[in-house]
This record gives structure tokens, C-alpha cells and sequence, in this order.
């Protein structure tokens, strides 16, 4: 389903758009991140509890996508941060690397050490409820009710995420980018394909397209503070999980060559963009010129080093389970 990766190209886009353009007024750096969140959270959801897939699978699938570049990123950045005299606590870079530099070390948070990898808050929640769901899988208690607990683990996100609003700086450090309040999109896209694919209705063809521009309005200044925490995971779960029943237009937008090409690179974009997004007042055209840059590192990280490590890992491990099936015959 090309329309799919385009929706990732989408996300990716409109995170681009925040950083080194910021011509829309919304707040389109979170508003990606989010739209990238549902789709995470549809298409694991689909994974692990409609296909089954080991877990040992889902595992080194996961392992495969996003350890290559994130692993080189990180002693990347931080060994640049050393020869260049930036200071950091080791701490720092083995939370980084241990994908908890949300929550630790207490004493200075994600956003405020002096190594630009704020940006990977997101794959923190991303991997967190990524495991938090596959321990779904094993919970004899949740066969059959997945899509339920879901949902409610999602809405439970978001009432911590009022509250957190609430209790103001008696709220954890981590705030809204801890898993305990932003994970609500993805756990809501993937229960709600659960509850979707039991009761299997759809929907007018441009019920998908309003739910994603009302989604958006919610990421403007003028909108209230509670709109994106409240209404959000819910539109865009919504939009993302039929998208399959958007107009024929939708989708062959979503499904073009740009912009399935941009969800194709997204993940190699989204880790190496932040440094020229931090530093763009350094570059040859500000912005441009770091946009320009970021896009080139990028995808010299996609097609020599994400795309062939992942390649070569899935294939190993396949060749490793062909084995194990010959031996056990």
C-alpha cells in the first residue's frame, strides 16, 4: 500500500516544514511527529496482534530498521560533541543510547544538554510502546480485548497529560515527550484498527482528509492548549486507519513519487536532521543551505547504510530460521 508510505512522507514533510521553513502557522514539527506516531501505531498493531508475528521476528525487524543509523548517529554526534569541547556527563550519552534520554539523567533533560539530540524523544516513544505493546501479546487475560486495552492505555495517556498540565512543575521533568503521555497516538491508532477490524465499517471517502485537516487546526497558536492533547490522537488514528477508504485523489497523492519517497528516506531524515536544524544559522543560506545539507547526509545515510544494514540483517536472519526449519524437519 504505496499510500501508507506516503502518509510517513507526509509526516516527514511537514516536520521539514517546521524546522527549516516554518511557513504554515502550525506548529507542523509536532504535527508530523504525530501523524508518524498513528501510523506507527497502525502498522505494529496489524504486526502483532492481526498477523501474530513472533516476537523474535518483530524484534529483529525492529532491530534491523532503526539500530544501524540510530547506533551511528549517536557515537556520530557525541564523538563530534567531544573532539569539538561540548560538554556532556556519560550518563548522558549511555541514556541516549539506552533510548531513556527522556527521563535521564534527572538533573538536566533532553532538551537541555548540549548534544542536538533532543529530536530523539520521539523514537524513545516509539520504541517504548513499541515493547509495551508486544507485552500485550503475551497477557492470555487481553486475547481477543487488545484493541480495548489499547484504546484505554491511549486515553490514559492523555488524561496523564492534562493532569501533568495541571499539577505544573510538580509534573516529571520529561512532561509531555515522556511515553506516559505522548505514546496516546500510537496506542489509540493501533486499537482502534483492532476495534475497526472487528466491526470492519467504513466511512465516506473524505471523512480521512477532514479528520487530517481538522487534526491540523488543533496545532495552530490560536487553537486551546488542551485541543492537540485531547482531540488529536483521535483524528489522526482515525484518518490513518481509513485511509484505505479516502478518495481515489487522497490516495494517489499520498501515493506519488515524492511523496512516497520522502516515507521511504523519512527515517534516516528525521535522526540527521536536527543537527543542520540546530546549526542553521551557521550554513551558506541559513536554513536553505542547511536544509540542503541535512537532505544530503540523509540520503547518503539511506542508501549506504540503513537501506544495505538492513537488508543484509533481514536476510541473515531469515537464512537462520530457514536453518533452524531444516533441522527441526
Amino acid at each position: 500500500m504505496r499510500y501508507l508510505d506516503g502518509w510517513r512522507g507526509l509526516a516527514i514533510l511537514l516536520v521539514l516544514e517546521g524546522h527549516f521553513l516554518s511557513i504554515l502557522p502550525l506548529n507542523t514539527g509536532r504535527l508530523g511527529v504525530d501523524v508518524f506516531f498513528c501510523l506507527s501505531g497502525f502498522l505494529m498493531s496489524g504486526l502483532l496482534f492481526i498477523k501474530r508475528q513472533p516476537l523474535s521476528i518483530f524484534y529483529k525487524r525492529r532491530i534491523s530498521r532503526v539500530f544501524p543509523v540510530f547506533l551511528f548517529f549517536v557515537v556520530s554526534i557525541y564523538g563530534v560533541g567531544e573532539l569539538s569541547g561540548v560538554h556532556f556527563s556519560s550518563a548522558e550519552f549511555f541514556a541516549t543510547l539506552a533510548f531513556l534520554r527522556t527521563y535521564l539523567p534527572l538533573e538536566i533533560g533532553i532538551w537541555q544538554g548540549n548534544v542536538p539530540i533532543g529530536h530523539l524523544w520521539s523514537l524513545n516513544v516509539e520504541e517504548h510502546a513499541y515493547l509495551l505493546m508486544s507485552l500485550v501479546t503475551l497477557l492470555p487475560w487481553a486475547r481477543g480485548r487488545e484493541g480495548w486495552v489499547l484504546l484505554s492505555s491511549g486515553t490514559l495517556c492523555i488524561l496523564i497529560g492534562l493532569a501533568y498540565v495541571r499539577i505544573g512543575p510538580l509534573a516529571p521533568h520529561s512532561g509531555d515527550l515522556g511515553t506516559e503521555v505522548a505514546a496516546s497516538h500510537l496506542f489509540i491508532a493501533a486499537g482502534y484498527r483492532l476495534v475497526r477490524e472487528h466491526y470492519r465499517w467504513t466511512v465516506s471517502s473524505w471523512l480521512p482528509l477532514l479528520s487530517t485537516f481538522a487534526a491540523a487546526c488543533l496545532y495552530s497558536d490560536i487553537a486551546p492548549w488542551w485541543a492537540p492533547r485531547l482531540l488529536s490522537p483521535y483524528l489522526l488514528a482515525f484518518a490513518v486507519n481509513h485511509l484505505v477508504d479516502a478518495h481515489a485523489a487522497v490516495r494517489a497523492l499520498l501515493s506519488s513519487r515524492l511523496m512516497t519517497s520522502f516515507g521511504i528516506w523519512s527515517f534516516s531524515i528525521y535522526v540527521w536532521q536536527q543537527p543542520f536544524f540546530v546549526l542553521r544559522a551557521e550554513f551558506i543560506g541559513g536554513s536553505a543551505g542547511a536544509f540542503v545539507v541535512a537532505m544530503g547526509v540523509a540520503l547518503a545515510s539511506y542508501y549506504f547504510l540503513e537501506d544495505p544494514c538492513r537488508r543484509w540483517l533481514n536476510a541473515r536472519w531469515t537464512r537462520g530460521r530457514a536453518a533452524e526449519g531444516g533441522r527441526s524437519v
